[in-house]
C-alpha cells in the first residue's frame, strides 16, 4: 500500500489518560480498521507509548509518538496536538510529571465543588476509574454515573463540569507558547488539536507566530466547509496538517471510531520529517 493510499489515526486516547481501553487495545482496533499507522495522543503524558509501541510492532502498525497538551488563555482551553518528540527527554517528563500534580490537584477541587453542591462523589470513585493514570473531567462524569449521582455523562458536563459551571475548575495558566517550546525542545512539532469547535483563524495565525506548525484538519467536529478553511489556512501558511477520530473507547461521548477520518500516510510522514528537520512542507497535500 502506498503512502498516498494508506490510512492513519493521528488522534486517539487510551487508559494512561481518559481512554477506556489501554494502549495496547487502541493499537489492535487501529489495525482491525485496516490502518498503516496511528499516533497515541493521551493527555498530558505518555504513559501508554511504550506498551502501545510493542503493539504496534506485533500489528505491523506504523506508530507516531504524540501526546494532546493542554494549554489554555483567559476563559478558554487550548488542546495541542505534540507529535515526533523525544519521550524520554528528562526536562519534558520532568514538565509532564509536574501537570500530573496539577491534574489531581483540579480533580480534587472539582470534587469539592461538587461536595459543596451537595453531590457526594467520593474521590476514590474517581481514582477507580482514572485506573492509575492522569484524572481527569471524563474520569470525574464517568464516576458520577458509575455511583448513580447523574444519569450520563452528557448530563453531567451539561449540570456540573463544562466552563461556566458550578463544578467546573481551570487549569493553571498555561500559555500555548510554553508548550511549543517544550515540544521542540524536545524534538517534536506541534499543531492545534480541533480548532474548528472554538478557535479563529486569527487565534491561529497569533499561534503561528509563537511556533505551531500544524493544524488538525479532519475531525468529527469539523464540518466540509471548516475542513475546507483548515487546509486553505495550511496551505497558505505551509503548515503541517493531522487528523483523526478523537476516539477514547468504546460508550464514551466521543462516537466517531478509529479511522472514521480520511487521513493519509502522507500527512504522518510530513510531520516525522518536519520533525527530523528533513522537510519544508508547503502544504500542498
Amino acid at each position: 500500500m502506498t503512502s498516498e493510499r494508506a490510512r492513519v489515526d493521528l488522534h486517539l486516547h487510551s487508559t494512561a489518560s481518559d481512554g477506556t481501553e489501554a494502549p495496547a487495545s487502541v493499537v489492535r482496533r487501529a489495525a482491525e480498521a485496516g490502518l498503516a499507522g496511528m499516533a497515541l495522543t493521551d493527555h498530558d503524558t505518555v504513559a501508554g507509548l511504550e506498551e502501545a509501541a510493542r503493539e504496534a510492532e506485533r500489528q505491523g502498525v506504523r506508530l507516531l509518538v504524540g501526546a494532546e497538551m493542554s494549554a489554555n488563555e483567559p476563559g478558554r482551553s487550548i488542546h495541542l496536538l505534540a507529535f515526533a518528540f523525544d519521550p524520554t527527554d528528562p526536562e519534558l517528563l520532568e514538565y509532564l510529571e509536574d501537570y500530573r500534580g496539577e491534574r489531581v490537584r483540579r480533580a480534587h477541587a472539582i470534587v469539592a465543588r461538587l461536595h459543596d453542591l451537595e453531590v457526594p462523589l467520593p474521590y476514590e470513585a474517581v481514582e477507580r476509574q482514572a485506573v492509575g493514570g492522569l484524572p481527569t473531567r471524563a474520569h470525574i462524569g464517568r464516576a458520577l454515573v458509575e455511583e448513580g449521582l447523574v444519569r450520563d455523562e452528557r448530563t453531567v458536563f451539561r449540570r456540573y463540569l463544562s466552563r461556566g459551571r458550578p463544578a467546573f475548575v481551570e487549569k493553571r495558566p498555561t500559555p500555548p507558547t510554553e508548550v511549543i517550546d517544550r515540544i521542540h525542545a524536545a524534538g517534536g512539532v506541534v499543531l492545534v488539536a480541533h480548532p474548528g469547535r472554538e478557535h479563529s483563524v486569527a487565534d491561529i495565525r497569533r499561534w503561528i507566530e509563537q511556533g505551531l506548525d500544524g493544524v488538525e484538519v479532519l475531525h468529527p467536529s469539523h464540518d466540509e466547509g471548516m475542513r475546507r478553511a483548515l487546509k486553505s489556512l495550511a496551505r497558505e501558511e505551509g503548515l503541517l496538517m493531522a487528523g483523526g477520530s478523537d476516539w477514547h473507547g468504546r460508550g464514551h461521548v466521543h462516537e466517531a471510531a478509529p479511522g472514521s477520518e480520511e487521513v493519509s500516510m502522507e500527512w504522518l510522514e510530513r510531520i516525522e520529517a518536519r520533525a527530523a528537520g528533513d522537510e519544508t512542507t508547503d502544504g500542498r497535500s
